[in-house]
């Protein structure tokens, strides 16, 4: 019994962890693509582009190194944290009340958490493997 209920943990969390990835890419992808073809500031949507895809990378990493894996879920949860605080400071500086602003951003919020998630499974994976390392033979 405790054992289906730890794989499906673990399939929920290799979901959300693939998910997430797509995501990331997903909007990586819309802001570069709109921003080439209105040809305005593409340095700075290159810029973002290049974060979110070598944070997608590190999330990915999880599953050969999770010290690498921790380190994007740490840098998806910041990114996802500095869209809550920019699109809060610009809906509430435009006049719309907060509990529209709420609406709009609550899954900028639960992805953050979903990224801390992420990052604590990685750090949980490195405290494992140095666990379950051999001696070293003298």
């Amino acid at each position: 019994m405790i054992d289906h209920i730890l794989k499906i943990e673990k399939i929920g969390k290799k979901l959300l962890r693939f998910g997430m990835v797509a995501y990331l890419l997903f909007i990586g992808t819309l802001n570069f693509n709109n921003t080439l073809i209105s040809n305005n500031d593409w340095i700075q949507s290159t810029i973002l582009f290049t974060i979110v895809l070598v944070t997608a990378v590190l999330l990915l990493m999880h599953f050969k190194k999770p010290k690498l894996g921790a380190i994007g879920g740490f840098l998806a949860a910041l990114l996802f944290l500095i869209t809550v605080i920019y699109l809060s400071y610009l809906e509430i500086s435009s006049g719309i009340p907060i509990s529209l602003v709420f609406l709009h951003v609550i899954k900028d919020i639960m992805l953050t958490f979903a990224a801390i998630i992420l990052a604590g499974e990685s750090l949980k994976e490195m405290i494992r493997e140095k666990i379950t390392k051999p001696f070293p033979v003298r």
